[in-house]
């Protein structure tokens, strides 16, 4: 149960992951996510919160769990996402530690920023759009970047 809880949306069964395993056997409830094949199984308590909800905009860590196991970003978000720290600068699509941006129920893009600390900034210095953002969205990101900014005691700087 806290697995599923922590995951949100998960596999009964799942293909082995390196760090832990990512599957929740017969916790929560049946769910089938629109769109893709098979059963998941999903806690109640997840479903009450969602309902009515119109979500928000969220940058998430690259480690975040919501995106680190592939397979499952792709079935359940139709997205593409890899760390590319340890790629070189010219291959890099989306930068060193793009952070993934998560709107409402969908991954829409990807965020590079660096947080210099020597300049007291955060500096954007990439947006990366999986698809065209509404004004709602790009407000909605906007607004995430200087809560984090003024989380980490930066100014936000948006190249």
């Amino acid at each position: 149960p806290r697995r599923l809880r922590s995951l949100g949306i998960a596999r009964a069964r799942a293909a082995q992951q390196p760090n832990e395993p990512n599957d929740v056997g017969e916790a929560g409830e049946p769910a089938v996510v629109e769109g893709v094949k098979g059963v998941w199984r999903v806690d109640p308590r997840w479903l009450d919160g969602l309902r009515g909800s119109t979500g928000r905009a969220a940058l998430l860590s690259p480690l975040d769990r919501l995106v680190a196991d592939r397979k499952r970003l792709g079935e359940i978000f139709d997205a593409e996402y890899y760390l590319e720290m340890y790629k070189p600068a010219a291959q890099r699509r989306w930068g060193y530690w793009a952070l993934p941006v998560l709107w409402g129920d969908r991954i829409v893009g990807k965020l590079d920023a660096v947080a210099d600390r020597d300049a007291g900034e955060l500096r954007v210095d990439a947006v990366h759009e999986d698809e065209p953002w509404s004004a709602a969205c790009r407000d909605d990101v906007r607004r995430e970047v200087e809560s984090l900014a003024g989380w980490l005691g930066l100014a936000p700087v948006v190249i």
